[in-house]
Formats: structure tokens, sequence, C-alpha cells
């Protein structure tokens, strides 16, 4: 197993500036302590900005956006702009994509949110088709236009950076990386069965477009604290954990809709209970290893896990800590879990 960080920036009592040097911040910390790849997500401005700051800051951390929403760009300027990344990363970067969810986005850009999915998986084919011809393409399809394009420079990675993409509501993005060999990514709010769902899907599709199916590309996000006690860490979390589940209620409902108990409403959420019910992992050492190990065999197995970072969950100085009890104490007892070899068995 791989580990790292989803940095998903919401920092509400923050200027928007200082939230992202806190997410660079982060995301320093991670390298030092040896974590394998941070993926930021794309807000109020696109991931690659920050990456190529935080590239100057890190030593071996690979570097992915989480996601790009593709139907608002042009293939041909993501794929001009991955590559540019990519030499600025010394390639570390992973190209990341998705749907996007907001239509309001789409109507800002003067786009059609009903066609977002269609747009997202022309623009897939059509830059994987840019990194890999050798010849200048000519495009004419029903959401861009384009003759001799020609990416440069070339990328580092060979034959092309990693590419990740969004799964979060169907089995249609899972499978879409099986046939084409993208790495699945899904957000800490994801419940257990739907991830299950998403592996067995992806692994389904790679088999049956010949390629290795490899669950160990599966990328599974959780919000993970780490304090010397249980106590201690639910003390140091609630707080703060009861502020953002008040604030993605009211700005990002999807964060939290599936955390209500049957039966019940929004109310019924709170930070002990998402403890309680393994929703968030929180607690000592011990206790975090064991609901890393639960939830691992409950999905299936994935290949990397994720904090949920980007968010002011208790302190800065606290969460560094917990990002280094992690690193220290949990993650060398989680390293040879292997969902590969469990297929091949």
């Amino acid at each position: 197993m791989q580990f790292g960080i989803f940095s998903n920036n919401r920092r509400p009592a923050r200027t928007i500036g200082n939230a992202w040097e806190e997410d660079i911040h982060e995301i320093v910390i991670a390298d030092q302590l040896g974590m394998d790849v941070a993926w930021i997500s794309e807000h109020q401005s696109p991931a690659e900005l920050i990456i190529c700051k935080a590239a100057g800051q890190t030593k071996q951390i690979r570097l992915g956006s989480a996601v790009r929403p593709l139907a608002y760009y042009h293939p041909l300027q993501v794929a001009i702009e991955a590559n540019a990344c990519d030499h600025l990363t010394g390639g570390r970067y992973q190209l990341g994509v998705g749907f996007g969810f907001y239509p309001t986005n789409m109507q800002q850009r003067g786009l059609d949110f009903a066609k977002t999915r269609d747009m997202m998986n022309a623009s897939i084919d059509l830059i994987l088709k840019l990194w890999t011809s050798r010849d200048p393409v000519d495009y004419d399809g029903p959401f861009w236009t384009g003759k001799g394009m020609v990416v440069k420079p070339e990328t580092v990675q060979k034959p092309h950076p990693p590419v990740g993409i969004a799964c979060a509501k169907s089995v249609g993005s899972a499978e879409l990386a099986g046939r084409l060999g993208l790495l699945p990514l899904t957000g800490d709010f994801i419940p257990i069965e739907r991830l299950k769902l998403f592996g067995d899907a992806f692994v389904a599709a790679a088999r049956a477009a010949g390629r290795p199916p490899r669950r160990s590309d599966m990328h599974a996000t959780r919000v993970i604290y780490v304090a010397e006690t249980d106590r201690e860490a639910r003390d140091d979390m609630r707080q703060s954990y009861n502020e953002t589940i008040r604030w993605e209620i009211a700005n990002t409902p999807h964060h939290q809709v599936e955390r209500i108990p049957k039966g019940g409403t929004f109310d019924d959420i709170n930070f002990d209970y998402l403890v309680d019910t393994a929703n968030i992992f929180v607690g000592s050492p011990d206790t975090v290893y064991h609901r890393v190990v639960d939830f691992y065999r409950e999905t299936g197995g994935f290949g990397v896990l994720m904090f949920h970072a980007g968010r002011d969950y208790a302190t800065a100085e606290k969460r560094d800590r917990s990002m280094r009890l992690f690193m220290e104490e949990v993650a060398p007892r989680l390293r040879q879990l292997d969902p590969d070899q469990a297929e091949a068995a």
C-alpha cells in the first residue's frame, strides 16, 4: 500500500492565498514524511498552479490534479499544460480528470451541463491520442476542432504522465478507467459498498480490455487523524470537525448526505457519530490501523490510501503530528497490503 493526501482546499475562515499556503505546507510535510502522492483539487484555480509552486518545495512526492473538469478546456490546452507541469515537477506530475458537478460553472462558460460527461469522454480520447500519435492530429468532433495539433514540449514521463479519473456516483468512470488504464480516484465520502463496486467494475473492465487487472491503482480517501490516545484524538478533532460538518451541509452537502443514518436527517450527523461508525478514522495508532485494515477488507482492497487534507482540522501543529504518527506507527504495518496478490490468489 502507498500513502498520500487529497488536498481538497476548503478553509472558509482564511483568505484564499493563505489557504493555498497551508495546503502547500501540508504537501511539504507529506513529502518529508515519505508519502507517495498528493492530489490537489481544482476549485478557485487550476491545481496545476499550486502543483508547480509545491514542486519547488518538495523532492519526491508525486503531484496530481484532482481533478481538471475537462469540459471547461480545449483538450490541446490541457495536454500542453500537463506536459509543462511534467517538466516543472521533474517528471512527478499526474493528470487527474473528471466530470465536474457544478452546473453553474458550465453555464458561466456558455456550455451545456447535460453534455458534460460526453465532453469528458471525448476529451480523454483526444488527449491520449495527442500524447501517443507520432504525427500531427486533425480533429473535427462535436465539441472541439483542430488541425495539425502537436503537443510541445514532449513529456518527461513516457509514454505520458499517469492519468487519474474521479469516480463518485456511477460505475461508468471506473469502467472507463479499467478500459483505458487510468487511475480511479475516490473521495472521502464514498460509501464502502460503492467503493467495492467501483473496484470490481474497474478490474472487470481491465480484464475485458486485455489489461492487467491492477486493483492497486485504486485510490481511496478518508478523514484520518492520529494522536497518542483515542480520547486525545477525539478531543483534538471534535470542535473543528463539527464545524466542518455544518459548513459542508450548507455548501457541499454531497460530502455528508450519504452519512445520514437510515430514517434520519442531517441533524443526526455529528463528529462522534462519524467516528463511532468508522466514517472517519480518528484515534490512537492502533485504533486507526484497525480501522484502515477493516476498510481495506470491506472494499475489496486498494493500492493508495489518502488523507483528506486541505481543511483546518484541529490545529496546524496537530495535523503535522497526526501525519507523522501515522507514517511512523501505522503506515509500516500497512505497507505489505497488496490487493493484486489477493486477486492472483
